[in-house]
């Protein structure tokens, strides 16, 4: 009954989020909700405290907000997203 269902592992892409996909395609239920799946990027995140590795993989509480609220189509500022898909620094 919700219009968006995000997934956040702390684990790279085909873990979680990726069970729950196959789960909501197999029953039909992918046809009626936007989801959004976060993972950790496929790189190596440098040593630092946990928030600021979370930040920097783009799971962090901004990121997953601005996820949720793209996802509603409410926000268009897509910038914490492009940090997580985009790949290493420049």
């Amino acid at each position: 009954n919700h219009a968006v269902l995000i997934t956040i592992e702390e684990g790279a892409e085909g873990g979680f989020g990726a069970y729950v996909m196959h789960h909501l395609a197999r029953t039909g239920l992918l046809d009626s909700v936007r989801f959004r799946p976060m993972t950790l990027p496929d790189r190596f995140i440098d040593h630092n405290t946990q928030d600021a590795q979370y930040r920097e993989a783009g799971l962090d509480a901004t990121a997953i907000a601005a996820t949720a609220l793209h996802a509603l189509g409410l926000e268009q500022s897509t910038q914490p997203l492009l940090k997580a898909t985009i790949g290493p620094k420049a």
